[in-house]
């Protein structure tokens, strides 16, 4: 064999060993697969099979507490208990009068529990209804309620009827005491007043109740001064002649240094600090439900403006005064041995005044001396050398001031 053939027979080895290799390993690559698949697969029958062994536990205890509520298993037990219940409630504890419960005939349900139906018809209130929801909604008793109808038949007087289902499950005790079966508020969530204030919050038999429209004034006020406002609000469309409304202070909201009260819808605030203070204010009707409007109310509080000046008033005007020279007249002149008299008629008091020359004379307006005197004027001197003029006839008050005359003659 040359050293050609050997080549090519050991190329063909090698060739033939690849294959081998290749093929081999596509092979346990395809085997590596296979073991994932079927680990997952049995992973998945594992999960599957706990969830269902869990279920059938939660299951189990979920029968197992169902039958603790489970009315008895013998029928005739079951609905003697329960209807003695519902008796004992609406007769003996909420008082109620003429009332009828009647039962149907108990049912099987696709061979798993059988149904106990109930119906109960009495009149009542709103009050005693809502005792009696409360009472059956919390009793741990498998048993709902139907259908619920309710029909006013006066004041504050409903007629009631109730359609009630109950269960008994086929694990349950054959007879128990549904007296006896104990009450869990967590079954509605609530106490006994937020429950009513549930139902009581409903109006049954009227539309809709609106919230009240609420518009808040802008109020101002000077610190340390109170301020008040009639607050004004209305119920909602069609409500006015039937509602009632009551205004509350947010006290919360009340900013410090500002005080805010209320007296019906008479709001007075106050502050000793200038500045803007927001507060809430809520209107509450009495509809059902009752409905609430909150509304922010802004104060501004100002400082005190300065204080004006007075205002000057005028000085009332002088009562007139009346000069007694206008009923003192210069009658006449009269000489009696060498001495010339003046005599003046004073009509006010019904006299004649006899006066020499250079004696003093104060009448009213006119004062000073008798300067000189003829059969036409007298001439009167007064103490600032004034010369007053008065005609034969005439009263003193018509006086002429000849000295002034004179130098206004004088003047340029």
């Amino acid at each position: 064999m040359n050293d050609r053939e050997k080549k090519l027979l050991t190329f063909l080895v090698i060739a033939v060993l690849a294959g081998v290799l290749l093929t081999g390993t596509k092979s346990y690559l395809t085997y590596l697969d296979n073991l994932r698949s079927d680990l997952n697969a049995a992973n998945q029958d594992r999960t599957t099979y706990e969830n269902q062994e869990l279920a059938a536990n939660v299951y189990e205890g979920l029968i197992d507490e169902y039958e603790l509520m489970s009315l008895g298993s013998d029928h005739n037990h079951a609905l003697a208990s329960y209807k003695a219940w519902l008796i004992n409630l609406l007769e003996n504890d909420l008082q109620l009068q003429d009332v009828r419960i009647t039962n149907e005939p108990t049912r099987a349900v696709d061979g798993q529990y059988h149904r106990h139906t109930f119906g109960i018809n009495c009149e009542t209130n709103l009050s005693s209804l809502t005792e009696f929801l409360y009472q059956f909604e919390t009793k741990k008793v498998l048993h709902r309620i139907k259908d619920l109808a309710v029909s006013p038949t006066g004041y504050d007087r409903l007629q009631i009827r109730v359609a009630i289902e109950a269960i008994s499950l086929p694990g349950a005790e054959p007879k128990v005491d549904i007296a006896s079966i104990e009450h869990d508020p967590t079954l509605v969530n609530a106490s006994k007043q937020e429950y009513w204030d549930r139902i009581s919050n409903r109006n049954f038999f009227g539309p809709e109740n609106k919230e009240p429209t609420f518009t808040p004034p802008p109020i101002a006020t000077t610190v340390g001064e109170s301020e008040t406002r009639t607050l004004t609000a209305n119920p909602g469309a069609n409500e006015q002649n039937v509602q009632s409304l009551v205004y509350a202070i947010d006290g919360e909201s009340l900013p410090p240094n500002f005080v805010a009260s209320l007296s019906g819808n008479r709001l007075t605030v106050s502050s000793n600090e200038v500045g803007r203070y927001e507060f809430d204010v809520k209107v509450t009707d009495n509809g059902l439900p009752a409905k609430t409007v909150t509304k922010k109310i802004a104060v501004t509080v100002n400082e005190k403006p300065e204080p004006r000046p007075p205002t000057p008033m005028p000085e009332p005007p002088k009562p007139p005064v009346f000069d007694v020279a206008q009923l003192a007249f210069f009658t006449s002149t009269v000489e009696l041995n060498g001495r010339i008299e003046v005599w003046i008629h004073r009509r006010n008091q019904g006299d004649i005044l006899k006066l020499p020359i250079g004696a003093e004379i104060e009448i009213g307006e006119i004062k000073g001396k008798i300067h000189n005197v003829n059969q036409r004027y007298l001439t009167i001197l007064t103490a600032d050398k004034q010369l007053l003029e008065i005609k034969a006839g005439k009263a003193l008050s018509t006086a002429v001031n000849i000295t002034a005359q004179a130098e206004d003659l004088l003047l340029p």
